[in-house]
């Protein structure tokens, strides 16, 4: 059975050029990529770097970006984007992406 969702196929190799650019730029060991599910959520992928192996893989509800910010969260994530408060790279496919950092502080702020 696929990680995936149906109707999502993706591959460490079929990732889109600018998904990998991205990946290979970041700072950060992790990179997230969401994509829409067509079913109102969105399945999220954490690629390490420098060659967009998938880490992990998670199905966030509606809402973007809050539900995958609460979900990075509860597995001890930050999406740099968010904490920043600034827009998640849009690359095709209506997929986003941020570069992602462990919060070791687990939600508390003060620790950054």
């Amino acid at each position: 059975m696929s990680p995936y969702p149906p109707g999502l196929t993706v591959s460490v190799s079929s990732w889109d050029p600018e998904v990998m650019e991205a990946v290979r730029a970041c700072a950060a060991p992790l990179y997230a990529v969401a994509y829409p599910t067509g079913k109102g959520d969105w399945q999220v992928f954490l690629l390490e770097r420098p060659e967009a192996n998938v880490r992990g893989t998670f199905r966030a509800g509606a809402g973007w970006p809050w539900s995958v910010d609460r979900k990075l969260k509860e597995r001890g994530y930050v999406a740099l984007a968010s904490l920043l408060c600034m827009n998640w790279t849009a690359f095709p496919g209506n997929g986003r992406g941020s570069q992602v950092f462990s919060d070791q502080g687990y939600g508390d702020e003060e620790s950054w």
